[in-house]
């Protein structure tokens, strides 16, 4: 189990490892060339230039680099894996780096690539296996899901379930085990009412410190964050250590032996006495005791008191019996204030407060809610500026740089490196920004696509020794970066300023998130440096500043949140093209692709993705979902924004899946033709002008009805030319190579125009002008150009049997400056019948 989700074993397995510092030690441990290929690829794992493996999957590039260097099968047992896996925890936080090295040459040597891939993921504690957690320990027992809740000890579910057929009775908070704390979900403020089912409700200030539950009993104490981690050496596990326990141990009273209570761990300042901001530059799990700053506990709830346990109390009688705990001290042990309120406005009221207090916002709960580990809601409800429409000031603000995604962003920009301008010469465009802060979240993936579609071809690699002079970053440098003059601007939501010396600002943006991208704006009409300090010392940093009306309408908030709800991976049309295919069980059946690589994008209809990459793996090919450098060809059966984005790169080739039906077909690969491709590269291009003329017609190679026909249907009259010319220059190449002389060209040089409008009295009129219109086919198969409508330029009107419009077409005829002779239809019968132009006087009307 722990093997299997090592991101529940954090203490015993703290690796501090991630996959930069894993791919230096596999390029040392193989020994392989620091500017090798195999080594880059380690490196940057992020970028699209990878291998056969996803971009952004370290794992799966690292076996491809490994595949040919490791045994076929390993010989480890899972205790033995296990046994490795302790070593390098051990070791890595004893900081005996040699030793990790030799951990992992133990495992390099006796495991297979595949046994390593997995490994690494257990390293990095991301699995990919596609399930939750909750899934896997549902499938461990029944229970196992509810008791890991209140524990956040694998280990404790393991040893108390390892028996499905035996279940917990009694499933609870225990004293000196972390467990998942109840969380709050966002309130929609026209429905407060309603939630709280029209009674009373409690709203409390939301403190903005660190989520702790202190476990108490006797002298021995233990903290605990939301995450499970242990933090009693920081804030002391006695009356005589730390920086908390000593101050509150008097506090609470003499008939209290143990308790466990929950509530927020902030900063006092007892100067100003009051609490300090999480943002404002200090980390209150580490702060020393030297500080200016005391460390607060403010307590708003219990679980536990003298061993009875009062997760089934309801929350108003919990809160009567932590009145009667402890004696609150100011700045060091606190019981979080609560007010009662009833309506809509009491709530508008208290949130307008929390804005001018520049406090992070309220909390909303139900009185008669009970404690539930691990649920959001269930009567606990809170509101933010930020959750409500038109309450925040928004930034809009320039991208400078990117950073390559991993997962299913994998081979895109999933962050961005945001600047503000300094303020231009009058007149002028700014020329110098400066970074203000990393922003990943906010868009739809559909709106980071048409994003990294549009700035694809503007990424420029960032060397950190010869930076461009137009970018001005603090410590934090993007891994690409893009010229101002090509990047968009976007409109960035957040929190507030806080101090940072990463940016170049000397600040950045709490919970910053993309609202939107600002396509009605120029890059040059960015934020400058002197807005962004006149937003800082609007509120002390915060850029919450409008109240809310008591009629006002959050519901845009909402509707906006309810339109990003697909993020959370409902858009499986897209997520899905990142999935590897699953391939153990294909039968190789020819070598015909082998050692080749493809990247099939999309399928057709009677042929899906799938199924093309099932049959790629029949006839020895490889298949990766992003192209790399050795990608032979793309398959795309439809242009979607992924198969865009490649090729704006101009770097692939891209392969309509009509030429791998043909491979299967011939069992043979197949020569690529211009029918076959949607996009190529300049090399191809370049080839196949050797072979093929512009329109896909072989220089060599004898045609056929059909693939004339497709030549044919490409060849299309250019906007820029009219009929007229496109006549001149047929006419012109029929002279140059003495075609003028064949009967199908003797109308070439003419305009007609035949009148089949005239009155239809009777059905044999009817019957003789379709003959005229058939005539009208023969001029064109001849060369001739027939036109609808009678104007300048016609050089013939050809009549019928009924000549009852020819005096109105003399009359028009006078008013042109370049006139047309009316003849018989016989003219052009006997023509066509003697092979060469008669003579027109004894034809003429």
């Amino acid at each position: 189990m722990r093997l299997i989700l090592p991101q529940q074993e954090r203490e015993r397995m703290a690796y501090g490892i991630k996959e930069t510092m894993l791919a230096k030690l596999y390029i040392e441990l193989l020994n392989l060339p620091k500017e090798g290929k195999d080594a880059l690829k380690l490196l940057n794992y992020r970028a699209p230039t990878g291998t056969r493996g996803d971009a952004g999957d370290f794992a799966m590039i690292a076996y491809f680099v490994l595949k040919p260097r490791c045994l076929q099968k390993g010989s480890l047992s899972i205790q033995q894996v296990n046994d490795v896996l302790d070593s390098v925890a051990s070791n890595n936080s004893a900081r005996k780096k040699n030793l990790v090295k030799k951990s992992l040459l133990q495992f390099i040597t006796q495991s297979s690539a595949l046994e390593q891939k997995w490994f690494i993921r257990m390293i990095i504690k991301d699995l990919h296996l596609g399930v939750s957690e909750h899934t896997i320990l549902s499938a461990f027992h029944n229970d196992a899901n509810e008791l890991h809740n209140v524990t956040t000890d694998l280990e404790k579910v393991c040893r108390q379930l390892h028996d499905p057929s035996v279940g917990l009775s009694d499933i609870s908070i225990t004293l000196f085990s972390p467990f998942k704390p109840m969380l709050a979900s966002i309130a929609n403020i026209q429905r407060v009412e309603k939630d709280m089912k029209h009674q009373g409700f409690y709203i409390e200030t939301k403190l903005d410190g660190e989520r702790m539950q202190m476990h108490r009993d006797g002298d021995v104490y233990k903290f605990f964050s939301r995450n499970g981690y242990d933090y009693t050496e920081q804030f002391g596990d006695s009356p005589q250590s730390g920086s908390l326990t000593p101050f509150i141990h008097s506090a609470f009273g003499t008939n209290i032996q143990n308790c466990i209570l929950d509530g927020e761990m902030m900063a006092y300042n007892p100067t100003t006495q009051s609490f300090m901001q999480k943002g404002n530059k200090f980390d209150i799990k580490r702060m020393v005791e030297d500080s200016d700053l005391l460390t607060c506990y403010c307590v708003f709830d219990v679980l536990m008191i003298n061993n009875k346990k009062l997760g089934h109390e309801t929350l108003n009688k919990r809160y009567e019996i932590l009145n009667n705990i402890f004696t609150p001290i100011p700045g060091r042990i606190e019981i979080v204030q609560k007010t009662q309120a009833h309506t809509k406005k009491d709530v508008v009221d208290a949130l307008n407060e929390a804005i001018d207090k520049r406090e992070e916002g309220i909390m909303i709960k139900y009185p008669l809610s009970i404690y539930k580990p691990d649920k959001r809601g269930e009567g606990w409800l809170k509101i933010k500026p930020e959750y409500v429409s038109g309450l925040m000031d928004e930034l809009d603000i320039l991208i400078v740089g990117g950073y390559w995604g991993k997962g299913s962003r994998g081979g895109m920009m999933s962050h961005f490196l945001c600047a503000v301008a300094e303020k231009p010469p009058k007149g002028g465009k700014p020329s110098v920004f400066h970074t203000l802060c990393r922003v990943g979240s906010g868009y739809t993936m559909k709106e980071l696509y048409d994003l990294g579609l549009k700035l694809a071809k503007h990424w420029k690699p960032f060397h950190k020794k010869a930076p461009p002079s137009s970018i001005l970053c603090g410590t934090e440098k993007p891994e690409v970066y893009i010229e101002p003059c090509n990047s968009v601007i976007v409109q960035i939501k957040a929190a507030e300023i806080v101090p940072s010396d990463m940016y170049r600002t000397g600040c950045t943006l709490r919970f910053p998130r993309i609202e939107q991208i600002r396509e009605d704006k120029e890059w040059h009409n960015c934020m400058t440096l002197d807005d962004l300090e006149q937003l800082r010392g609007k509120a002390y940093g915060k850029l919450a500043t409008r109240h809310l009306d008591v009629d006002g309408d959050d519901e845009p908030q909402q509707k906006k949140r309810k339109a990003a709800a697909p993020k959370i991976k409902k858009v499986i049309g897209i997520i899905e093209h990142f999935k590897a295919p699953n391939l153990s069980n294909i039968n190789k059946v020819s070598n015909v692709f082998e050692d080749m690589e493809f990247c099939v994008m999309s399928g057709t209809d009677s042929h899906s993705k799938s199924d093309l990459e099932s049959r790629i793996s029949e006839f020895g090919g490889y298949i990766v979902q992003n192209p790399g450098p050795d990608t032979a060809c793309i398959i795309a059966g439809s242009e979607n924004i992924r198969v865009r984005n490649i090729i704006s790169t101009n770097k692939h080739d891209v392969v309509k899946p009509d030429w791998l039906l043909e491979c299967f077909k011939t069992k043979s690969c197949v020569p690529w033709q211009p029918c076959f491709m949607v996009h190529v590269c300049p090399s191809t291009k370049q080839q196949f002008a050797l072979e093929y003329d512009c329109y896909g017609d072989s220089y060599f190679v004898d045609t056929d009805l059909n693939q004339l026909k497709e030549v044919f249907s490409r060849i299309k009259c250019s906007n820029e030319q009219t009929s007229e010319e496109m006549t001149s220059v047929i006419a012109d190449l029929e002279y140059r190579y003495s075609w003028d002389s064949s009967p199908l060209s003797m109308f070439r040089h003419y305009t007609f125009y035949l009148d089949l409008y005239a009155v239809i009295n009777d059905l044999s009129t009817q019957i003789k002008e379709t003959r005229l219109a058939v005539k009208a086919l023969e001029l064109r198969f001849h060369g001739a150009t027939v036109v609808s409508c009678l104007a300048e330029g016609v050089s013939h009107v050809i009549i019928g049997e009924d000549h009852s419009r020819v005096a109105k077409l003399k009359a028009f005829r006078r008013a042109l400056k370049r006139k047309f002779k009316i003849l018989q239809a016989a003219w052009i019968t006997d023509s066509i019948d003697r092979c060469e132009l008669q003579e027109e006087n004894q034809y003429l009307i």
